[in-house]
Order: structure tokens, then sequence, then C-alpha cells
């Protein structure tokens, strides 16, 4: 596994989702087919093609989510945290909570972190006083202004809120993280690439425990724009709850979402050695990019189909072991079509069942791997495999057997769990649930 005798096991989950931030929560809501999207209420939307979002709703990051122990320090650095902080290092806390590290028991220098992260839109507020300021109400922008006097009405803290590394950075001083340390920034693939890092980090010897997965938030004005003009939102006029249809005939886009899962990694005999829970096994992942000279995605999926060949084959695995897919599952034609089209050329004409969560939670991006990579192991630690909301019609082009409606039994604990970003980069990690008919 991972080439290596050191076997990289999963021993803390945490996540803060719109369906909830535990086990049983989320996985009641993905059972009953209670999905998230709804009509934002964040901000008001005018002008774009949809205002339907899954955002997390009455999120208090102090009352809900600062342990004891850490308490004072976060309420000290909440001022320097961003929306994507904040739900990074409250996922991280349940997880270190659920890993029993809380009061630490790893030396400092063995553990280390690996997330990912994308791009933090800033309030906009904090900005705006020194634009016009610069622009001076001429439509123009002043760039000697800006420098001279715009720039120091900026709060000097303003930058630490929103640079991408410091998900990492306010996690690792909680948790006195003196190992190995990357944030990747590979939009929708990050959390699978740095779940793939941290996983080889610790089977070569380099560290004994990681903490990984990653964090984003779309529920922004800016975040909405850049989506409308990039021409990946939905346009869905139906129900809100209907507007991201993974793998659907009427798909026709993503619907943003926020959210964080958070992993904590360990080398096996190091967890067994402290009595740790083990929740899964980390077997091996693989990355991939099929990029187009002209822009976007390979129609037929090559990145994917590199990236589930190459975790396959660092799992020792054959495709027929795999149990089922947790697919990207976007709701973009081309992109649903593309993952297809690559399942089929990894597993044949028979690919093993898929399902997509964006249905339920619309796209977290950076925080969508890891998010979907602990549904499905939550759900094989159950005999289950998560169904797709919205995938009333499957679409032929596509000729997957889309888990939908409710739970399907499955016996077979491991599954490839899958990501690719609109411009071709993809990530899939093998995972292997600890279930109680799992063999040792």
């Amino acid at each position: 596994m991972l080439g290596s005798e050191r076997r990289v096991v999963i021993t803390g989950l945490g996540f803060v989702t719109p369906l909830g931030d535990s086990p049983d929560r989320i996985w009641g809501r993905l059972a009953a087919g209670q999905g998230a999207l709804r009509r934002v209420e964040a901000f008001p939307v005018a002008g774009l093609p949809s205002d339907v979002v899954a955002e997390i709703r009455d999120f208090d990051f102090l009352k809900g989510y600062a342990l004891p122990k850490f308490r004072n320090a976060l309420r000290k650095s909440r001022k320097y945290m961003a929306r994507d902080i904040l739900l990074a290092v409250a996922a991280a806390q349940l997880a270190i909570n659920d890993a029993g590290l809380v009061d630490g028991g790893v030396e400092p220098s063995r553990i280390g972190i690996d997330l990912g992260a994308g791009l933090i839109s800033t309030e906009l507020d904090e900005l705006a006083p020194a634009i016009t300021m610069a622009s001076a109400g001429t439509g123009s922008f002043d760039f000697p202004a800006w420098g001279r006097e715009a720039i120091g009405v900026i709060e000097p803290i303003w930058l630490l809120k929103y640079l991408p590394n410091m998900l990492a950075c306010h996690i690792s001083i909680l948790m006195d993280c003196q190992g190995p340390s990357n944030t990747i920034t590979e939009a929708d693939a990050s959390s699978n690439l740095a779940i793939a890092e941290a996983s080889r980090i610790i089977a070569r010897g380099k560290a004994d425990v990681m903490i990984t997965g990653g964090a984003d938030s779309k529920i922004h004005p800016l975040s909405l724009t850049r989506m409308a003009l990039y021409g990946t939102m939905s346009r869905w006029e139906g129900e809100p709850s209907g507007a991201c249809r993974p793998f659907d005939s009427r798909r026709d886009g993503s619907a943003p979402g926020e959210g964080a899962g958070i992993l904590i990694l360990e080398e096996r005999e190091h967890a067994l050695r402290r009595g740790a829970k083990i929740h899964g096994e980390i077997l091996g992942s693989g990355s991939g990019c099929d990029a187009m000279p002209t822009g976007g995605m390979d129609p037929d999926g090559s990145g994917t189909a590199t990236a589930i060949k190459a975790a396959l084959r660092e799992a020792r695995l054959d495709p027929a072991a795999i149990g089922h897919v947790n697919a990207h599952g976007s709701g973009l034609k081309l992109g649903d079509r593309a993952e297809a089209r690559a399942f089929h050329r990894v597993f044949g004409g028979s690919p093993p069942p898929v399902t997509g969560l964006k249905g339920f939670m619309g796209n977290m991006a950076s925080g969508a791997g890891a998010v979907e990579l602990i549904a499905s192991l939550v759900g094989v630690n159950r005999g289950l495999i998560p169904p797709t909301l919205n995938c009333d019609d499957p679409d032929p082009d596509c000729a997957l057997d889309v888990v939908t409606g409710s739970p399907r039994p499955t016996d077979n604990p491991i599954f490839v769990n899958t990501n690719l970003t609109v411009n071709g980069q993809a990530a899939a990690v093998v995972v292997r649930g600890e279930a109680p008919n799992v063999a040792d």
C-alpha cells in the first residue's frame, strides 16, 4: 500500500458542511435525500443567472467549535480569519478531538499539515474605501494615488485574513505542528491532492501524523460573479433544491457551496500503540491533467483516467476491487461526461456504482474532495453507498450505474474518490473503510 510497509490509516474525521458537522447528522441527511441547496441569505443577489447556494447557516465559530484548550487563543486570532479559515479551524478541532489528540501525544516534529485551499474573496467593505479613493469617482484607477494614499486606509492585517496558506497556519499553531507543512491550491482537486501528499509523507517516514483535507467558501458576491462569468453556474429555474444535478440529463451547471473536511492520517503502528480508533486506510492516490491547448478539459476525461489508474497502481489493486466511485459530479455537461468516459476507460463496460454528492451540498471547490471522501467512508462503514441527489433522469451519454434514491447496500468497503477542475486537473484517492467485516 502506497509502495511502503508503513501503512497510512485515518484516525480522525472532522467536517463542517451545510448538511451538518457530525457523521450521524450528515449521514441522516444523505440517507433521507435532504439537500441543502436554497436561495442565498447572506447577501442580496441581482443580475446573476442564479441565487441558489448551499450555505452553512447559524455558524458560531467560538461557541460551536472552539475546544476549551484553544478557546482563549482562538478568541484573539479570530479577527485574522476569513470564513474559509474559520471553517477549516472548526473542522480541524472536530478531527483532532475525534482522533484523541487534543492533549497532544505526538512528538511535535513528527506531526505535520497538508491542506487544500482556494482563492479567498475579500469582504467588499474592507477594500471599497481605498478603491474609491484611488478612483476619485472618475471611473479610472489612479495607481500613484493608490500607492501614495489609498493603501493607507486598508487595515494592516488585511492580507493575513486572505492568504490561502493561513488555513494550515492557524491549525499548525494550535497543534504545534513542527513537521512537514504545505498548502495546495488546485481549485476543486486541492483536497485530494493534499490527502495524497500527506499520505506519502507518512509512508516515507517523514511524519507519523498528518492533518489534511481542505476548506473553501464560495458563498460570496465575487465568487458567484466569477461562476457566472466562467459559465459554470446553473441556470435552473425550478425549486432551488434541484439546481445541481450530477449525471442527470437536465443538468446545466453547478451551484456554489461551502464547507471543510479534515482528516487525521496516522502511521498504522503508531495509531495502534496509542489505542486510536481507525476509520479507514488510504491505499493509494494519483493525479493527472488533461488541459486542452484551447482551454478547458479534455471531453474524453483522459486526466481523470490517468489519476485513477495511478491511484490503483499505488494501491496495488485491480479495477475490479473497487466497490464504488465517489465522483466529482459537478453537474456541468462537459465535466460529468468526461468523468463518465474516464470511468469506462478504467473499469471497462460496466464501471462500479457511482455517486456524486454535489446535489446535496453544492460545490465546495477546494473543500469538496475531503468532505465527499468522508461521506463515502461514513457510508461504507455502515455497509452503504451514499446516494446521488437530483439524478432523476440519468444521462444515457454517461451510461453509469448512478446510485439514486436510498443508500445502496454494499459489502465492499473500497472506493475511489475523484475530483476534477474545469481546467483539467484531476485527482483520485483509493480508500478502504474499516467496517467490521473488513479483514485486517
